[in-house]
């Protein structure tokens, strides 16, 4: 049961998409939170460290100062002070005693002696500040040794901690960006595990409603698995109930071609036997009254309605078992048209609009006449006259010559009132009528219905609508002959 032509429909936005950006988006947020957390933790602990470690030991530094320098000092021993400074560690010092100043190096000076750090100092505190010299950051302590009256500073290199800052800041971001990578690799396998039976689902529904109903889906031991299992038992319900449907229109198709069958046979005979009679009475008025010769013929034409319908149940029940073949064969439109309506002596009611220049058809003669006798027949009927036949071709869109897709159009239109826009849709079921009270009205009420079976069967249709000026409208289109 599945259609030749499946189209399944493409989502507009990716699910798969998605849901991996979504968790590459979470790895990163975590991530790039996770990297600055521990950076600027670390930092602050190392911030924290420097500066209780460079605090405690300018206090030991200025008790050492204390006790090393005479009541009186002379400027050898503050070069002692500052040589034992050198070696109790890798920092700078700045001694500021009265007038006099004495350095560790040549990079030394009280111009590095910021005047908040010195005023805090000169309050009889430890201060502290970050300063720059030579593009090295340092760490400048700054106390009083009271006894003496002195100014000590010392400066305290922290390039490397700084260095070691940022070298595990890179290390930081390296790894977010490692995870970054592998959280993506990570992510659009994820949500391709979880995409996939979804797509497998929406596709397994495409293919349903285009008509497969054998479709089933791989069940899993997760939810997935329970919908697929769903899925399967829907369609396998489903598929059972379209075969006996199947099953029971093809009996009933089967029933009607058998009852139409044995009928055809009886019903020819009576045909037979009332145009006899109807004969006999023509030829012989007085045979019988005027009441008799009018129900003989009341019953020859209702014996030939049934004859009629017998015929078009048969041709009915064969196009839909697709039981009948077609003759295909050259026919040229504009020619074969004309010679239809001369036969069927149609001059008076029906017009003719043909171009001169309309390209040949492929189809079959005699369905082809079926098929316009019955739309003609169906506009006289239950449309006005005059009814117009026309045939068209749009050479301009084909560039001339005939496409493989390229259609001829014979449009049948009437001049009555139309066809309401709520019966449209049904005026190809069987049996129908727009209004029922008409329901002894001449005809089969197959004639439509057998015309969009042969139109089909040509490659072609029919459709049904309404002219701008007023009357039905029926488009019968036919592939054209490919040379």
């Amino acid at each position: 049961m599945a259609s030749p032509g499946r189209y399944v429909p493409r989502p507009r936005r990716s699910l798969l998409r998605r849901i991996a950006f979504i968790f590459v988006a979470a790895v990163v947020i975590t991530a790039l939170a996770l990297s600055l957390s521990a950076y600027f933790i670390t930092k602050a602990a190392q911030d924290n460290e420097a500066l209780d470690k460079a605090l405690s030991q300018s206090r030991f530094n200025l008790f050492l100062a204390d006790s090393m320098l005479p009541p009186q000092p002379e400027d050898a021993d503050y070069d002692r002070l500052i040589d034992a400074f050198k070696i109790r560690g890798d920092f700078g010092t700045l001694v500021e005693a009265g007038n006099q100043t004495y350095v560790s190096g040549p990079n030394v000076n009280l111009t590095l002696v910021t005047p908040e750090l010195a005023q805090k100092v000169a309050a009889g505190h430890i201060g502290y500040q970050n300063i720059t010299t030579s593009g090295e950051p340092q760490l400048v302590v700054g106390g009083q040794v009271q006894s003496r009256e002195l100014t000590i500073y010392f400066l305290y290199p922290q390039g490397q901690r700084l260095a070691d800052l940022a070298r595990l800041r890179n290390i930081l971001l390296i790894t977010g960006a490692i995870l970054t990578v592998l959280g993506a690799i990570v992510g659009y396998l994820l949500a391709r595990a979880l995409v996939t039976p979804i797509r497998r689902a929406s596709k397994a529904a495409a293919q349903m409603s285009q008509g497969d109903l054998g479709i089933r889906l791989p069940v899993r031991s997760d939810e997935f698995g329970v919908l697929a299992s769903s899925f399967n038992t829907m369609a396998g319900n489903l598929q059972s109930k379209m075969l006996d449907l199947e099953a029971g229109q093809a009996r009933e198709r089967r029933f009607v071609a058998d009852v139409a069958h044995e009928l055809r046979t009886p019903v020819a005979a009576l045909v037979g036997e009332a145009s006899l009679l109807k004969t006999k009475l023509a030829s012989d008025p007085a045979a019988a009254s005027s009441e008799v010769n009018h129900l003989v013929t009341m019953v020859t034409s209702d014996i030939t309605r049934l004859r009629q319908l017998v015929d078009d149940l048969l041709e009915i029940s064969r196009l839909e078992a697709q039981s009948v073949e077609a003759v295909m064969e050259p026919v040229d439109l504009s020619s074969f048209l004309n010679q239809l309506v001369q036969a069927r002596d149609w001059s008076a009611g029906v017009r003719l609009s043909i171009p001169n220049r309309i390209p040949a058809v492929r189809a079959d003669r005699r369905r082809v006449e079926r098929i316009i006798v019955n739309l003609v027949e169906n506009a006289l009927q239950h449309g006005s006259a005059p009814v117009t036949i026309e045939a068209a071709f749009d050479w301009n869109r084909s560039g001339g010559e005939p496409s493989q897709a390229a259609r001829v159009q014979v449009t049948v239109t009437d001049t009555g009132p139309g066809i309401p826009a709520e019966h449209l849709p049904h005026v190809f079921d069987r049996f129908y009528k727009a209004d029922p009270s008409r329901a002894s009205s001449r005809g089969s009420g197959l004639g439509l219905a057998i015309a969009r079976e042969n139109a089909r069967l040509l490659g072609g249709d029919i459709s049904a609508g309404n002219a701008p000026g007023g009357g039905a409208r029926f488009v019968f289109t036919l592939p054209v002959l490919q040379s």
